[in-house]
């Protein structure tokens, strides 16, 4: 799994989002795992969105550390550049 988050991350500039709701899909839980790797599985609840507009980051956290780990792991990947993180810090 690290290959191919390291293959779409080498990739990631010339991709734009995907065009098929299975494309979004399957990139929602690519996104999905990096955070949660990225993160120790310490963002609950997280939802990961992926629509026209970009991708959208859900749940909560202990620290701002790990939604700015969460953030920076999603960045990496196709349409980190068009990234809304709203997990919430509790």
């Amino acid at each position: 799994m690290e290959d191919l988050m390291l293959e779409v991350v080498a990739e990631r500039k010339s991709c734009a989002l995907p065009a098929t709701i299975e494309e979004a899909e399957q990139l929602a839980a690519l996104i999905e795992r990096a955070v949660q790797l990225e993160t120790g599985h310490e963002v609950a609840d997280l939802t990961v969105e992926v629509n026209a507009q970009g991708v959208l980051l859900r749940g909560r956290c202990e620290t701002y550390y790990t939604k700015q780990l969460a953030q920076h792991a999603a960045m990496r990947l196709p349409g980190g550049d068009r990234l809304t993180n709203s997990i919430e810090v509790d």
